[in-house]
């Protein structure tokens, strides 16, 4: 820090004491130079030709920051006051000088302070050169303006007296007060000088001071070009310092003789005022030539250090850095490589050097950086990264993988592209472990891809033998049994819908892990919704006891726009669950709206859940806890599955629960109004309504059933016979089309088609929309898939190909009479039954029994056959796979379970490409040996 502050305590008496003394001083000294500056060098006139007390007031502030730079100015002005009455002024001019002269120096030490800096360091040419204009030629020409104006003195003494203030005042400021702040900067850095150092100032200052000496005691001869060469050895040699040093020396020496009527500026004939001046001048060129060439010479120095110091950074950075850095010019050659270039690309750095990019790289890489470094030197682009593997393997014989960070370096003034920057870094472990998660990425998507597979296959292989075993269940429960049979066949009901569901959960948790679960938009009418599930479950809560409560606040809509399905399947669980934990009290179902959203809740008075397993009860297969499922049931899949479909929905579902004294749960979910007039609410909350009571299909209705498969056939055809409709067969999707277009062209037209979407030859999918591109249309001819497959994507590919609805395998006879009742002619009868009792259909009648013995007899011929010719010939194995497929889906209703498992396992094998030829042969054998 150039600059000091002198503070003391405020308020102490030694401190004030001490203030009021420094200020005595310095109006006193100021005064003392101010009258020897006057009284030796005035000559004829009142303006002194030599003059430095401002130079020198200036240093000190510019060095010494006081408390009070005003009051030291107005002492200042009073030692000048002083000088001038000893001089002989009057009152009125010596206060006027004297004032002009305080104005002056507050005025060089303003301008300085803004424009240069707190603490102008003189060492420097910048703040030198300000300084001489702001202080040295400014203030001085500004100050001898405003006494000449004071004063009153005009014409050509007024001009005279003007200039020699302005030069008497300049010259003292540029040599006296440059020179003491560069003595003031180098006390204070003050250090004891090397040996060399010492010898040469004793030298240069021995050599100088004779030189002077010699100069100016004599006036016979013009010798003063000498001195500035003194000075300038000393600005070369030792700096601002040696030169502040000269200079004083030279002036010292110079005043002295010239005074003494010595030295070569008594060669001017003119007054001894005259003489000074020139004195002055020649001294101010000698300093000014001095000085400059000293700061100049001090700025290379201190910016040389700064280089070499940057330089040896960098360079210790580049060493020691674990990144390689290398610099290749613009002809493509290197020309600078780091220490670590051999630790990282495995070769010395000096080997690099005057070499092209790509000629020291793998041949799997050499493409990639010859493309790199072409877009860099033409100037296409400014930055490249790229990963490449290095020319030498590891130590261990592997690989190593390269990250090279190019950047193309311009000329900040003119932009022109200059070189081109490399920063290498060893990223062989980042580069293997990507690779690795590249390959398990693979592998998750082959694996998520044979999972859907899986669960489309499991659903489609499950749901066929399941609907004939509920099918056949209904059928079994709709004919004369005794009270034991019935039992039995309710139980085995409510086995097989349990599975059923269970099915159900396991693949609506597996869509949506995988992503795979889409929503739509419809309008649902909510209001309908809640009440139609209120009364689904009324009965079972009124059994055990439980009061069923529902209620929708005014502010709701009727209708909103949400996926009604999973609203619906959300709705089924949070009030199942509330009615199977519930064992007395009430259940309340309540909707209203919460800050622009739904909240639908459903509060029981149940069991209870402790608070730290209310989150964990939304985790796959989790219960409150292990006796929950021994007593109540379930797979803990239903509030898993819910929370995510409200997730799926945009909303949440959230729990509170008291254990012992009940829960409730609250799904939340966006607002969103049907912009229709509502009719669309109303259909979709009339085809929905889980309770809705049905009217009577009239009889006689035609309907054209599409089944490949025999027993589904059958069984669909006793369902449908059961509602006395006229029912058409069709064994594939082109007897369809056929019969459909002749029925169209002869008459009685179908009115409703239930068709299977796989079947050989061809789909349900492609019937359907050959159909419709033939001129039928939805609202002539209302088409219903029917699949085992239960994903909503199978759902959206039946509509998307032209059909109206969708059945899911197994077929039950509550959904099938709503299809039926939605598409055929019927009459309202204001009950939920039929109204159409038909007699009762045998659960396996020896025509059915026949039929499945010769589809049995054929489908094992089909396998031996095939075996014998050693299963070689590719094309036949897809038709066998779907015998098999039959086989398989049937065999377990006829109390062959053994032999439709082995079934099964066949015909994976069939439709496996990689499966060998003796594993499906094995596979062929036990099959055969089971039947």
């Amino acid at each position: 820090m150039l600059e000091r502050t002198l503070e003391d305590a405020p308020g102490s008496a030694p401190g004030t004491v001490r203030r009021i003394a420094g200020l005595l001083a310095a109006g006193a000294l100021f005064g003392l130079l101010a009258w020897c500056a006057i009284e030796l060098t005035r000559g004829d006139g009142r303006i002194a030709m030599v003059w430095i007390p401002n130079a020198v007031a200036v240093a000190f502030l510019l060095r010494i920051r006081v408390r009070n730079e005003a009051a030291l100015l107005a002492a200042l002005w009073t030692g000048n006051f002083a000088a001038n009455l000893a001089a002989g002024d009057g009152i009125g001019t010596a206060a006027t000088l004297a004032a002009c002269n305080s104005f002056e120096i507050a005025l060089a030490i303003m301008l300085s302070r803004k424009l240069i800096g707190p603490a102008p360091r003189m060492q420097h040419i910048g703040d030198l050169t300000r300084f001489v204009a702001l202080a040295g030629i400014l203030a001085p020409t500004i100050s001898a303006t405003l006494a000449l104006l004071a004063l009153g003195v005009i014409g050509e003494a007024g001009l005279a007296g003007w200039l020699k203030w302005a030069i008497t005042d300049g010259l003292g400021m540029i040599i006296i007060a440059p020179a003491l702040l560069i003595l003031v900067d180098a006390w204070r850095g003050r250090h004891i000088p090397s040996r060399q150092l010492a010898y040469e100032w004793l030298g240069l200052t021995a050599v100088g001071t004779t030189a002077t000496a010699a100069v100016f005691l004599q006036s016979d001869y013009p010798l003063l070009f000498l001195v500035p060469l003194v000075v300038l050895s000393h600005a070369f040699r030792l700096g601002s310092l040696g030169t502040a040093f000269s200079v004083l020396k030279v002036g010292v020496i110079a005043t002295l003789c010239t005074w003494q009527g010595t030295g070569p500026i008594h060669l001017v004939d003119h007054p001894l005022d005259t003489q000074l001046m020139v004195l002055q001048l020649f001294l101010a060129s000698a300093f000014i030539s001095g000085l400059p060439v000293a700061a100049i010479l001090h700025t290379q120095k201190e910016t040389l250090a700064e280089l070499e110091t940057s330089e040896a950074q960098l360079t210790l950075l580049a060493d020691n850095m674990s990144d390689a850095v290398l610099r290749y010019e613009m002809d493509g050659t290197c020309s600078y490589a780091s220490a670590s270039v051999e630790e990282v690309l495995g070769r010395p750095a000096s080997s690099f050097l005057g070499i092209m990019a790509n000629k020291l790289t793998h041949p799997d890489a050499e493409e990639d950086i010859t493309l790199v470094q072409r877009r860099l030197l033409s100037g296409e682009s400014e930055n490249e990264r790229l990963t490449y593997r290095r020319l030498l393997n590891g130590d261990d014989g592997e690989p190593v993988y390269i990250e090279a960070n190019c950047a193309l370096v311009r000329d900040p003034d003119s932009g022109t592209p200059l070189s081109i920057i490399v920063s290498c870094r060893d990223v062989t472990e980042r580069e293997l472990l990507e690779r690795s998660l590249v390959r398990a990425r693979r592998h998750a998507e082959r694996a998520a891809v044979a999972k859907s597979q899986f669960l489309a296959n499991m659903s489609h292989e499950i749901r066929t033998p399941m609907n004939g075993v509920l099918g056949f269940v209904e059928l079994l429960l709709d004919s004369d049994l005794s009270p034991e049979q019935r039992r039995n066949a309710e139980l085995v009901q409510e086995s097989g819908k349990g599975m059923m569901l269970l099915l159900n959960d396991i693949l609506d948790i597996s869509k949506i892990e995988a992503g795979e679960m889409a929503t739509s938009q419809e309008t649902v009418g909510l209001r309908h919704l809640i009440a139609g599930y209120a009364m689904l479950h009324s009965e079972t809560a009124r059994r055990k006891g439980v009061l069923l409560i529902h209620s929708v606040d005014d502010s709701v809509p009727d209708a909103i726009v949400t996926d009604g399905l999973r609203l619906r399947q959300i709705m089924l669980n949070l009030l199942g669950n509330a009615v199977k934990f519930t064992e007395h009290g009430g259940i309340e179902i309540t909707a209203s709206r919460k800050e622009g959203c739904l909240a639908i809740s459903v509060r029981d008075s149940g069991i209870g859940i402790e608070a730290d397993r209310l989150e964990a009860i939304f985790d796959p297969f989790v219960q409150a806890e292990g006796s929950v499922a021994r007593r109540y049931g379930g797979t803990g899949l239903g509030l898993s599955i819910s929370r995510r479909l409200a997730e799926l929905l945009g909303g949440t579902l959230a729990a509170e629960s008291t254990p012992g004294s009940g829960s409730c749960f609250t799904v939340t979910l966006p607002l969103v109004e049907p912009v229709a007039d509502g009719k669309a609410a109303g259909k979709t909350a009339a085809v929905h309504s889980p309770m809705e009571a049905r009217p009577t299909i009239l009889p006689g209705s035609r309907v054209l059933l599409a089944e490949d498969h025999d027993i589904n056939r059958i069984l669909a055809t006793a369902m449908l016979e059961r509602f006395e409709l006229d029912v058409a067969i069709a064994e594939d999707g082109q007897q369809a089309v056929c019969k459909v277009m002749e029925a169209q062209a002869e008459g009685p037209p179908f009115q409703l088609v239930l068709m299977d979407v796989q079947m050989p030859e061809c789909d349900g999918y492609t019937a359907t929309q050959t159909i419709r591109s033939l001129g039928i249309a939805s609202e002539i001819l209302p088409i219903v898939a029917l699949t085992a497959n239960a994903f909503d994507d199978d759902i959206r590919a039946a509509l998307d190909a032209g059909m109206q609805g969708h059945l899911a395998k197994p077929l039950v006879f509550a959904e099938l009479e709503g299809v039926l009742a939605q598409w055929l002619p019927t009459c309202d009868t204001g009950t939920g039954t039929t109204g159409c009792p038909a007699p009762a259909v045998a659960l396996v009648d020896p025509a059915m029994e026949q039929r499945w013995f010769e589809r049995r007899r054929e489908a094992l011929e089909s396998v031996d056959t095939a075996l014998r010719s050693g299963m070689t010939e590719v094309e036949k194995l897809e038709p066998l796979a779907r015998i098999v497929h039959k086989l398989a889906g049937t065999a377990g209703m006829f109390g062959e379970a053994e032999l439709g498992e082995r079934a099964r396992t066949l015909e994976v094998a069939l439709r496996d490409e990689n499966a060998a030829v003796e594993e499906r042969n094995r596979l062929a054998q036990e099959l055969l040996a089971a039947a």
